[in-house]
């Protein structure tokens, strides 16, 4: 299989790199610089490799430089898993003045899979998986203008929440219109990473953190999961903790226009 995985070079994507390229599947990952890829080209070894592919996710213009490059190196895209995202310690916005949580976590992978539909058409029963958080079936509103723009900013609790809500109620709404490709937004877990024990985390939550979160390979696990185990062959699902949890809330074409001017 021909597999995608954004953010495949550090923490649970590049344990998710390694486990998709141990089951023989072609795998390409896409790093932010060429920097960047020079450094992943060092995290693997012997002739299984993934393809390294360049694109800042927060611009949209390389996202679709990056869908175009990608689209004419394989012939076919059996599996994207949109794994890249920040959690940030404060207000920042993207170029397109959204709240940068929002772009990067919400936006940018609903751009880089619609882009990358054509390639998946090609392949025999794709999928999509993209990485969600816990506590996202007890949200019970929407509100596109505070996302963008937040009146106030709460570390992982606010901005960083209202993003990966974002993001699969966007994948939601494409798996309504895509009946050939299988979508799962999927809650790794609590787990240890840079981005977890960076700045973006609240000062109390750390101490946690550092006793009971769990290893980028347990969350790599997690997501391969949602891929290829049987029951999760059900598309426009939230998986959390094993088990599937419905999601209150919904978005529509008014919402991503809102969403994307």
């Amino acid at each position: 299989m021909h597999i995608l995985i954004t953010g495949g070079h550090s923490g649970m994507g590049l344990e998710l790199s390694k486990k998709n390229l141990q089951q023989g599947h072609k795998v390409g990952i896409i790093v932010r610089s060429a920097a960047r890829k020079q450094e992943a080209a060092q995290l693997f070894s012997g002739e299984n490799v993934p393809d390294i592919f360049i694109a800042d996710l927060s611009k949209r213009d390389q996202i679709a430089a990056v869908a175009e490059e990608i689209t004419k190196a394989w012939d076919k895209l059996d599996g994207l898993f949109n794994n890249a995202g920040v959690l940030l310690d404060q207000l920042y916005y993207s170029d397109y003045g959204n709240e940068l949580q929002l772009e990067i976590n919400a936006i940018s992978p609903y751009l880089l899979t619609k882009a990358l539909k054509p390639l998946m058409d090609k392949a025999n029963a794709p999928f999509v998986v993209s990485t969600a958080t816990s506590g996202l079936d007890k949200k019970k509103d929407v509100d596109i203008a505070s996302f963008k723009k937040p009146k106030k900013f709460t570390k992982l609790l606010g901005s960083y929440i209202d993003s990966k809500l974002t993001l699969v109620l966007l994948m939601n709404y494409l798996s309504k219109q895509w009946k050939n490709i299988r979508i799962v937004n999927a809650d790794p877990g609590a787990i240890k990473t840079k981005m977890t024990a960076g700045d973006g985390m609240p000062f109390w939550l750390k101490p946690i953190r550092n006793l009971l979160f769990k290893s980028p390979e347990h969350g790599a696990q997690n997501l391969y999961d949602a891929a290829f185990k049987r029951y999760f062959a059900d598309s426009g699902i939230y998986v959390s903790s094993g088990k599937l949890r419905k999601i209150k809330v919904e978005i529509g074409e008014a919402e991503i226009d809102q969403l994307l001017s």
